[in-house]
């Protein structure tokens, strides 16, 4: 990354920077020399959200070796802004075109970590790029899993709208308390129809054949928006490692028991795909 850097903040001596490619905005963190991985982790964030919420990740994985990076979709989180008509128009499969330009920037093939909304995208990016592994954490299922449709309401032809917050706090903020739900529901964008429609009504195919990396996919028990049984689903399809994560919501990054669902997945990462 090249474009605009800048220093954000710091955590355990784990300084966050900020860039732009391609209108992309990226925030990252990056390793000691010693120890450090080959292949870097991309972070891509679900709907209506952005790249705060894996703060914690980027921190975490950079303290365990991995160049971290996450990105923001276009029109979230500082991110290029696009045409209202673009922005309705847009899906899931489009989002391939941010996490594309950050790609681009690397020597090597990344790891995706993705949650929810996000987890499409980056299904449907490792159907046709190299990666060296594939986390899908909570992730949207593809109609090849055969599940029920979540009704949430959708007006079309118009963004869809930050829900209120007692909604937004049960599908998006489960175990945080009030003042901290309060902080992250401000940071809360609209979003396209069309990836809320694809992302509730299942609708985007996924050729599972296409994928030639290892996979780990994360369910949590108490997750309204994707069940773990159809998390299930999508690893048996796709042959990805499956772990129920227990006592947990959507939400598995910013929960109190986030670490240990990093630890999970660093675990994973350190014993299967490397």
């Amino acid at each position: 990354m090249t474009e605009k850097t800048a220093e954000l903040g710091e955590t355990k001596n784990i300084p966050f920077h900020q860039s732009w490619t391609g209108g992309v905005r990226v925030e990252s963190a990056f390793p000691h020399t010693v120890g450090k991985k080959v292949n870097p982790i991309i972070f891509i964030h679900g709907g209506c959200h952005g790249s705060w919420v894996f703060k914690n990740y980027l921190s975490f994985f950079a303290e365990s070796g991995w160049e971290s990076y996450a990105l923001n979709w276009f029109n979230h989180n500082g991110s290029q802004s696009l045409s209202p008509e673009r922005f309705i128009a847009r899906g899931l499969e489009d989002i391939k075109e941010e996490i594309a330009l950050v790609v681009s920037t690397l020597s090597v093939p990344p790891i995706l970590v993705a949650h929810s909304m996000g987890g499409m995208a980056a299904q449907k990016f490792a159907e046709e790029n190299d990666l060296r592994a594939l986390v899908l954490i909570a992730p949207i299922v593809s109609i090849e899993a055969g599940v029920d449709s979540i009704d949430l309401a959708i007006e079309k032809g118009h963004v869809w709208p930050v829900p209120p917050f007692d909604v937004a706090r049960r599908l998006f903020f489960d175990g945080l308390d009030n003042d901290q739900s309060e902080y992250f529901y401000s940071l809360l964008c609209s979003e396209s129809p069309r990836c809320v429609y694809e992302a509730t009504r299942f609708t985007v195919s996924v050729n599972y054949k296409k994928i030639r990396c290892p996979i780990l996919a994360l369910g949590a028990e108490h997750d309204l928006l994707v069940p773990p049984d159809y998390v299930r689903a999508l690893a048996q399809l796709s042959g990805a490692d499956f772990r129920l994560v227990l006592g947990r919501g959507h939400n598995l990054l910013l929960e109190p028991n986030w670490r240990a669902t990093a630890g999970t997945i660093r675990d994973w990462l350190t014993e299967i795909a490397f």
